[in-house]
């Protein structure tokens, strides 16, 4: 049993305060009332859960997985630029005892690697989840395979398991959000360069091989790292569907542009309110 249910946060979408980038996006409903003639009233509702913690309940407004992706990756990127113009570009000063500097340096080699890592990862991490719900329940895609001259189609399932980001972003996006394909654009040569970072953490074939870490000094490696929310941005920009989407995170679009329904008030149950919680069960 599902513990979610929304509270009306404001009454008109002019009146709700953005509190959290993180937070999924509300959804304004509107009530049409056709014997009065047109849309007479709205309300702003934001979807809450609750998690068990001992024998307390907490209660919570449902984060945006994206957003959340998102924001360690910029957190992270923005303090590894930080600790890098600090303690790299700007404390190279010598040791005497070189030993001593050796170890200094190394450990500051680890503690930058640590956060330019974690950024690029959920960087990554963030396209594949947006990449993923993207996807319509009702989208097939269509592939031909090589040297056989027949052609493979993938449902939403298969299409999350089997296909590559390279190819959803580049391909399957567009098509879905009717945009130019990511590869006629400048984000594509960051976009590779990040898959190759990610793929070179997550899938390292060899306890020596330390080679990957001397890209993280390139002077675009923070573009790269910067790189997702870019993409993402890009398809909000150019799509030709709903910029009102609650996929689209409070970080891409920064403006009020909420998911509107249309809704008969009689399907809508009032079963408590912010001060008593649920009150009708």
């Amino acid at each position: 049993m599902t513990n979610k249910h929304s509270l009306i946060i404001a009454l008109e979408p002019d009146k709700y305060e953005i509190f959290d980038k993180r937070i999924m996006k509300p959804f304004t409903y509107q009530m049409e009332f056709k014997d009065e003639g047109g849309i007479k009233g709205s309300m702003v509702s934001q979807i809450c859960d609750s998690v068990k913690i001992k024998k307390e309940k907490f209660e919570f407004f449902i984060p945006n997985n994206v957003a959340i992706l998102l924001s360690i990756s910029k957190k992270n990127k923005e303090a590894s630029l930080e600790f890098y113009n600090e303690n790299i570009i700007n404390n190279i000063e010598s040791e005497t005892d070189k030993i001593k500097e050796l170890k200094r340096k190394s450990s500051t080699f680890c503690d930058y690697i640590e956060l330019i890592q974690t950024s690029i990862v959920f960087a990554y991490t963030s396209l594949e989840a947006f990449s993923n719900l993207s996807i319509p329940s009702n989208y097939t895609y269509s592939q031909k395979i090589k040297n056989k001259g027949t052609v493979e189609k993938f449902d939403k399932e298969c299409i999350e398991k089997w296909i590559d980001l390279k190819t959803k972003i580049n391909i399957i996006l567009p098509e879905i959000y009717q945009t130019k394909k990511l590869q006629e654009t400048k984000l594509w040569s960051h976009f590779i360069k990040l898959e190759k970072y990610r793929h070179e953490i997550i899938h390292q074939k060899s306890i020596d091989r330390t080679e990957f870490y001397k890209g993280y000094f390139n002077d675009d490696i923070f573009k790269v790292a910067s790189s997702a929310e870019k993409i993402i941005q890009f398809f909000y920009d150019n799509q030709k569907l709903s910029s009102t989407n609650p996929l689209w995170p409070w970080v891409i679009g920064e403006k009020k542009e909420f998911p509107v329904f249309q809704a008969d008030p009689k399907r809508f149950e009032v079963v408590g309110n912010i001060h008593e919680g649920v009150t009708k069960k």
